[in-house]
């Protein structure tokens, strides 16, 4: 583990608490749904303990050059925590740290288990106000933050397992000490498989499984997951490793998350352009339930470019579909967003899938010039949960030059004011303070280049908020950080 100073901190929870106190739903709406729960949430200083559980590939796998875990402070004054890397060996290792206000800790899971493939980090705060992430580089880059969650259920849209060039593995966290019984079920170019090993598997308590679904399930050009725990609660995430073999071209890592929920409402900020890609945009959505679901796929554009005729599905129970954003209905349109809503409020899960294809003159030249093409595959789960409070945590950007921060506010009828606040590095430029969103538009923030940068986004209503990087390494995009305690569901008038 190392950890050095970051640049100056700018303490500004005060100001977040009181902003987050804007919008708080009057004492006599009552809902039927369960509590919003973001997949990735953290607390605010002194507020509760946060646990982080990070789940990767170490660079013992082929194909990973590096994998780093950064625990950034946000708080005002030292911060105590611990760290447990557990692989799919059965080892685990624990370590205590102290982190001083503004300070970033990076921890590398493969130097404490040598030898593995894959390792789970779990960091716990007791006191809450850092944010982790990790970052994944090998021929490509993936930058999430982690998760704070388990679930029973946990869904995963796409991968695939077209041969040759793709790898594909389902990695399963259980960081508690008794074991779960986990059934998993996947949907194929063929329809609904399952494997003679995946119903029933133990994965221990304080463990990592590795789940092949390459081996298991080959050929398919889509595969989709679904995660049903039997007894007790896991994290899950899909790596996808491609390495341009294949007949498409396809080259890239992707580590997406897992969804916990299906739900009727489902959004991605910050897409596109299509045009000018070099590859394809894509949404995979999937019915995990036992109805038949009728949906739409909806753009959200800017006023100036228009109104797009939205993509109608029809799914049975446990099917899939994708859905081709490349069929000239966004040609000219610039950055928007993706709704995906089902018309008889039955949930289903989305993900969006941006598949980079390097044509033969252009990978001819870099071949000339000893340059390699740029992986691009970056897939973004579809975000459920709406909130007044995120951060984003931008580590290390020497390299980006494409860097957006996508804030769209899903509403019918309320305006959400934003403010963009740093609290942590030093502002990108143009970066304005105070943000107006009409309902159901976004706005696009550009953030170019630059060291570590953790900004604060307050809405007075709720809000989704999202980064997407492009840069020599690859392309990557997620989801920001939730404030715990903000979270909603996005209202439906």
């Amino acid at each position: 583990m190392n950890a050095h100073r970051s640049p100056a901190l700018v303490v500004l929870l005060a100001l977040l608490i009181g902003s987050l106190s804007l919008g708080v739903e009057a004492p006599g709406d009552v809902r039927e749904a369960p509590p919003a729960v973001a997949r990735t949430a953290m607390s605010l200083a002194g507020q509760s303990s946060d646990l982080w559980f990070c789940i990767g590939p170490t660079d013992a796998l082929e194909g990973i050059r590096d994998r780093v875990v950064q625990v950034a402070s946000i708080a005002a004054g030292p911060t105590d925590g611990r760290v447990i890397v557990v692989d799919d060996r059965g080892r685990a290792v624990e370590r205590a740290f102290r982190l001083d206000a503004g300070d970033r800790l990076e921890i590398r899971p493969g130097r404490f288990v040598p030898g593995s493939a894959f390792a789970a980090v779990t960091v716990e705060v007791p006191g809450g106000a850092v944010v982790v992430g990790q970052r994944i580089e090998g021929d490509g880059v993936d930058h999430r933050p982690c998760l704070t969650r388990t679930s029973g259920t946990w869904l995963v849209p796409w991968s695939t397992t077209a041969r040759p060039g793709n790898r594909v593995w389902l990695l399963m966290h259980n960081p508690f000490p008794a074991s779960a019984v986990v059934d998993l079920r996947f949907v194929g170019d063929i329809g609904r498989r399952e494997t003679l090993d995946s119903q029933g598997m133990v994965v221990a308590g304080r463990s990592l499984v590795a789940y092949d679904v390459t081996e298991r399930i080959s050929d398919s050009a889509v595969v989709s997951a679904l995660v049903d725990v039997r007894v007790g609660q896991v994290a899950v995430a899909r790596l996808q490793l491609a390495d341009g073999e294949g007949p498409t071209g396809l080259r890239g890592l992707d580590l997406a998350p897992g969804l916990p929920e299906a739900r009727s409402r489902l959004f991605v900020p910050g897409v596109g352009p299509v045009a000018g890609s070099g590859g394809d945009l894509s949404v995979v959505v999937l019915n995990p339930g036992e109805d038949t679901v009728e949906l739409e796929v909806v753009a959200r554009t800017s006023p100036s470019d228009g109104f797009v005729e939205p993509w109608p599905v029809v799914l049975r129970a446990g099917q899939r579909h994708v859905v081709d954003l490349g069929d000239g209905r966004l040609d000219g349109v610039g950055t928007f967003g993706i709704e995906v809503r089902t018309l008889d409020d039955q949930p289903v899960a989305a993900s969006l899938v941006r598949r980079g294809v390097v044509a033969d003159e252009a990978a001819g030249e870099q071949a000339a010039t000893g340059q390699l093409a740029v992986p691009d595959l970056a897939v973004r789960p579809a975000v459920a949960v709406v909130a007044r409070g995120w951060l984003v945590d931008l580590g290390e950007r020497f390299e980006s030059t494409g860097d957006i921060l996508a804030v769209a506010n899903p509403a019918g009828s309320s305006i959400a004011i934003l403010e963009v606040k740093v609290l942590a590095g030093r502002a990108p430029e143009g970066l304005p303070a105070v943000v107006e969103l009409d309902p159901g538009t976004q706005v696009v923030f550009p953030l170019g280049a630059g060291g570590p940068v953790i900004l604060a986004v307050e809405s007075t209503s709720p809000v989704v908020a999202s980064v997407r990087e492009s840069s020599p390494a690859g392309s990557t995009a997620g989801v920001a950080v939730a404030v715990v305690g903000t979270e909603d569901w996005p209202a439906t008038g």
